[in-house]
């Protein structure tokens, strides 16, 4: 635990730092108190020179300062130590942790009192959380007792203050939860009855209002939630009041009506988009279809539908659209459009088409130039090894000529000759690819230009 709590000396460094250069002595000795360092004011007033604090360590009160801040952090440090161990439902174990070897490594006084305050604030978390818990499971308040035999086996405090609070809590969330949940799930609020009976049998606490107030809150929500689902799933509210009426289950017509109505608005925006995107205008089929696809139409079907339809439309009838569509090789169904446009979109199409063809050209022609590069490369290095060895290679003094240098001479010239024609002929291939690519690629921005 101490390690945690010792991590980041380097940000510890920059924070003492910072606190000379304003002369925050009460700071510093807190940071050495947090550190597990035993109280030190005169180190630290000349670390702090070092530093050049500006002279703020001679004040006066500076000893003082630090000396309250080390015992503040001194006692943050043991009791963030012992809150650890006591919400782990540990028990107090400060002789272990006095003993821990960067406690001895670092002779850091020692201070029990801050531990157990500690241990007995993280033993009181450890125990309201487990009756919180319970409460939250619909346990009775009685399965504090489980908790207390618990504690007793492996010597641990129980805290029962804690416990309670926590399971009065975790009740109060249980049937907030119940009420929510039932709700939801278009259970009448006279189910509690049965819950409120159960739980008494059970020696659980019945929170009544609590219960009902997160019905009450949820119940609307069901009835909308409803009211969507029912909209594009062949439903409608005649229905579901006579099942509400028959089992009690309070009504909220406007929400569930509101909520069907939206909801049938978004899905005719959805088919009017779907069917705008390179679709033709089906409204009536769609309408035909209503009952048979669990759906509605309702007195704005016309102009909702119509609304998406058209700005779809506009948005796939476009010569960039088309021109995507050739180039991918897809079929553009251009007779959704307006008759103005259409020959544009199919000159389009065919656009991309050929700027398909272009652009697979380009790619080999770049690759047929980059190989053309690279022989190129590797005959220069051929050319440069044999004028070397020929320039080594002429008859000196010391190296007369031979029939056999002279002749390998000869063949080494032959093949210089030969590999220079090589080179020539290569590099006026490369100069013409380079021309061809540059061409292609006007060609094909003509081809995206001509689409407008």
């Amino acid at each position: 635990m101490l390690i945690v709590l010792l991590a980041g000396c380097s940000a510890a460094v920059k924070q003492r730092i910072a606190a000379c250069k304003i002369g925050d002595w009460q700071q510093i000795g807190k940071t050495d108190g947090l550190e597990g360092v035993p109280a030190n004011f005169a180190d630290r007033k000349d670390f702090c020179e070092d530093h050049d604090d500006g002279g703020k360590s001679a004040t006066a009160d500076a000893g003082a300062r630090y000396t309250l801040g080390w015992q503040q952090g001194n006692t943050q440090m043991w009791t963030a130590m012992g809150v650890a161990d006591g919400a782990r439902g540990l028990p107090q174990q400060f002789g272990v942790r006095a003993a821990a070897e960067d406690v001895r490594k670092r002779k850091t006084p020692l201070n029990q009192g801050a531990y157990d305050a500690g241990w007995l604030k993280g033993n009181a978390q450890y125990w309201e959380g487990i009756g919180k818990r319970d409460g939250a499971a619909g346990q009775p308040i009685g399965s504090k007792e489980a908790g207390r035999s618990q504690a007793s086996q492996a010597g641990v405090r129980f805290d029962d203050a804690a416990y309670s609070n926590g399971w009065q809590v975790g009740n109060r969330q249980f049937w907030q939860d119940a009420g929510s949940n039932d709700a939801s799930n278009g259970v009448p609020d006279s189910e509690l009855l049965k819950r409120a009976a159960q739980a008494r049998s059970a020696g659980v606490q019945v929170q009544e209002d609590v219960y009902r107030a997160a019905w009450n809150a949820e119940i609307v929500n069901y009835w909308r939630n409803l009211g969507a689902r029912d909209a594009v799933t062949g439903s409608e509210f005649g229905v579901r009041g006579r099942e509400a009426r028959q089992k009690g289950l309070k009504i909220f017509e406007a929400e569930y009506r509101q909520a069907w109505e939206q909801r049938l608005m978004q899905h005719w925006e959805q088919v009017g988009k779907e069917d705008g995107y390179g679709k033709p205008f089906l409204l009536e089929e769609r309408i035909a279809n209503a009952r048979r696809d669990g759906v509605f139409a309702i007195p704005d079907t016309r102009a909702i539908y119509t609304r998406a339809w058209e700005a779809e439309n506009a948005r796939y009838c476009v010569p960039e659209n088309a021109f995507e569509y050739g180039r991918a090789n897809r079929a553009m169904a251009v007779e959704v459009c307006q008759p103005p446009l259409r020959d544009k979109l199919k000159r389009a199409w065919l656009s991309g088409q050929d700027f398909a063809t272009a652009e697979a050209r380009q790619r080999q022609a770049v690759d047929d130039a980059r190989q053309l590069e690279a022989r190129l490369y590797d005959g220069r290095k051929r050319l440069d090894r044999l004028e070397r060895d020929l320039r080594n290679n002429q008859p000196t003094k010391e190296k007369p000529a031979t029939d056999d240098s002279d002749k390998q001479n000869r063949r080494r010239e032959q093949e210089r000759r030969e590999l220079i024609d090589y080179l020539r002929r290569v590099d006026r291939e490369l100069v013409e690819a380079r021309m061809w690519l540059d061409q292609n690629e006007l060609h094909m921005q003509s081809l995206r230009r001509e689409i407008y």
